[in-house]
């Protein structure tokens, strides 16, 4: 069988990782090349494989440097590896090796780069390549349903699955039921945001608003500060209720950080385009973990939160709307909340690994026997 070489283009990302991983356990032969920009370094203890080499790039690099360093590294990766059938992590890979003539490779896109560019000539021109990248593939995973609508309106090509960003398989072995529920004390709630610490105009804002106007209640970061200009450090320490708790392991800590979080916030700046069309892993977690999630709302996102009941779409762009969102807030509808998660399986919450690969292996076996 012919192996499988993997470009990531951030080798610490857990999604990446797991997606490898699975790869692996289904029985293919892989090489990996990993980029990494220093953060989430952690969830490199977390690696069961060998990596043919992490290239680390500055990722304060313009955006023309950036393409340029890509361009340069995933050419020689190409040259080095030609009879090999390559799976592409993320839109500027696939892009810089679909342009350099590489046709033999799967497609990963968990982030629709192109749709955060107001110009609209230059959106339309990315979001035509990104389709391009699609169709050429032998096959393409997206991790949101709001993805193929977005990209294809009503007539997607038949190689694209949807693989939501669910929970690490690592989760198969914890007994959901034992997850205790929260205990709400609607006076003293920790609201919370896991991950990679950004959108200072929501999530960052969220937190000042706690800070600044509820010192009954908390506010804990957990993660990465992705630019270190979105925290105002010197306003911050003025704050007595607003925790950062810095990086942490994925999966291995997300228990310990859900139990002491009551609301998870996970109010993405509409702004981007590709927040209103994607379904981020929050999702998965916070029902896994019996946690209210609030979101931004008017998105794909808020539009699956609602229909299950288990949390709220607001719009966090304004001081006013955080605070009646909070106020507003009861220990009833937060147990109503928690009570509807407890309904759903908990296997719908974890990644399908049999599902994709019964997509996937038909056509690599094609591919292979080419």
């Amino acid at each position: 069988m012919t192996e499988i070489v993997f470009i990531v283009q951030s080798i610490t990302q857990p999604r990446c990782i797991k997606r490898i991983e699975a790869f692996i356990n289904a029985g293919y032969s892989v090489k990996v090349y990993g980029f990494q920009t220093g953060l989430y370094t952690e969830n490199l203890d977390n690696i069961t494989f060998p990596i043919e080499k992490i290239i680390t790039r500055n990722k304060k690099d313009s955006r023309l440097k950036k393409v340029f360093f890509f361009y340069n590294q995933i050419r020689e990766i190409l040259k080095q590896n030609k009879k090999s059938v390559f799976y592409f992590f993320g839109f500027e890979i696939g892009a810089i090796a679909s342009i350099i003539g590489c046709s033999n490779f799967i497609y990963e896109e968990a982030d629709v780069s192109a749709s955060r560019f107001k110009n609209s000539i230059l959106r339309n021109t990315l979001l035509n390549l990104d389709r391009r990248i699609i169709r050429k593939s032998i096959c393409t995973i997206l991790t949101s349903e709001g993805f193929v609508s977005y990209l294809f309106k009503e007539n997607p090509p038949n190689n694209i699955f949807i693989q939501a960003n669910k929970l690490d398989v690592f989760f198969e072995k914890t007994d959901r039921q034992k997850i205790p529920g929260k205990k709400i004390d609607i006076n003293n709630l920790k609201f919370g945001f896991i991950g990679l610490i950004r959108y200072p105009n929501t999530i960052v804002r969220f937190a000042r608003v706690v800070g600044s106007n509820y010192k009954n209640h908390e506010f804990h970061f957990f993660g990465d500060l992705e630019n270190e200009n979105f925290i105002d450090k010197n306003e911050f320490k003025k704050y007595t209720n607003v925790f950062f708790h810095g990086s942490f392991k994925n999966p291995t800590d997300l228990e310990k950080i859900y139990e002491t979080v009551d609301v998870n916030i996970v109010c993405y700046d509409t702004s981007s385009g590709n927040v209103k069309i994607a379904e981020p892993n929050k999702l998965y977690e916070s029902i896994f973990f019996k946690t209210p999630i609030v979101v931004s709302k008017e998105t794909f996102l808020s539009t699956k939160v609602e229909k299950f009941q288990i949390g709220v779409g607001i719009d966090a762009s304004n001081d006013h709307s955080i605070i009646n969102f909070i106020d507003s807030l009861s220990e009833q509808q937060l147990k109503s909340y928690i009570d509807k998660m407890e309904l759903i399986p908990t296997m719908s919450l974890i990644d399908n690994n049999k599902e994709l690969f019964d997509f996937v292996n038909p056509r690599l076996n094609r591919m292979f026997n080419d």
